[in-house]
């Protein structure tokens, strides 16, 4: 009995020829904007963690878990770190009622939202308790950068009444400023290209001026708690963690704006960065 030969063929060079270019053509197609999502996607999930740290920190003081409590951040080529930390309600009520401790005191020059007394927060010493620990953590950023090099940080207590800032985050002495930044690392860039008084293109400086100098703005009191420096060259990817005195923790991302212009050296058109603006 005759079986029929099976007609089994494989492709011929041409039509693998074809494949492979559509495949290539689809990739070439398909990388940038994957890469650009991946790399926007790394800014994003570092801001929504540190945004996590510093909410859940906050919440604590108002658990009464915490009288006192930190935000510290470190920043060098290589990693940001982020970690909180504890002062309890019985330490805390110890100090105040403490006339000789340095708490009472004038403090000018100085800061209660201390980063160097590796005594100074319960959470730090061998003695805390395992509920104490747990209720701090630490990140570890490698892929984010913020705009300082060094440390800062920022204090919370229970409906407000200690709130200050150390270091890189004291806008003087021991005011904090209320935001932080956080763009991506590259081998270029291991600072993100803004500061905390900042003026950018395609910022007229009225509201940063009235911001920096505690004066009003034509708005709302709830709107000038939004104004945020403008970067001084552009950002990608950039974002900004906000707080206040009371919490009130969001995050908001910077809108690139460019203009076509040409290029007086080629002649051809290109795209100018001209600023941008926040939004949540």
């Amino acid at each position: 009995m005759l079986v029929q030969e099976k007609n089994n063929k494989g492709l011929s060079l041409l039509e693998l020829i074809v494949v492979l270019s559509i495949v290539g053509i689809l990739s070439a197609v398909a990388y940038p904007n994957f890469s650009s999502w991946y790399k926007e996607r790394e800014v994003r999930q570092a801001a929504v963690k540190i945004h996590a740290l510093m909410k859940n920190i906050a919440i604590q003081t108002e658990k009464g878990t915490f009288g006192y409590v930190q935000v510290l951040f470190s920043n060098d080529d290589d990693n940001l770190i982020v970690s909180s930390k504890g002062m309890t309600m019985q330490t805390l009520s110890t100090k105040i009622n403490d006339g000789t401790d340095p708490w009472n005191t004038d403090m000018t020059g100085e800061s209660r939202c201390n980063v160097t007394d590796t005594n100074y927060w319960d959470t730090d010493l061998a003695t805390a308790s395992s509920e104490l620990k747990n209720s701090v953590y630490s990140i570890t950023l490698s892929d984010v950068t913020t705009n300082f090099e060094g440390t800062g940080a920022i204090c919370f207590s229970r409906n407000g009444k200690f709130y200050e800032g150390s270091d890189e985050l004291a806008e003087s002495t021991s005011v904090p400023y209320e935001f932080f930044f956080v763009c991506r690392r590259t081998s270029s860039q291991n600072r993100c290209p803004i500061s905390f008084g900042a003026s950018g293109p395609g910022d007229d400086g009225d509201e940063l001026k009235a911001f920096e100098e505690g004066g009003e703005p034509e708005e709302s009191s709830e709107e000038q708690s939004a104004v945020l420096p403008i970067p001084t060259a552009e950002a990608e990817y950039l974002r900004a963690i906000r707080w206040g005195r009371f919490g009130n923790f969001s995050i908001k991302l910077f809108n690139n704006n460019y203009t076509i212009t040409t290029d007086p050296d080629t002649g051809k058109k290109v795209k100018m960065w001209i600023g941008g603006s926040w939004r949540s």
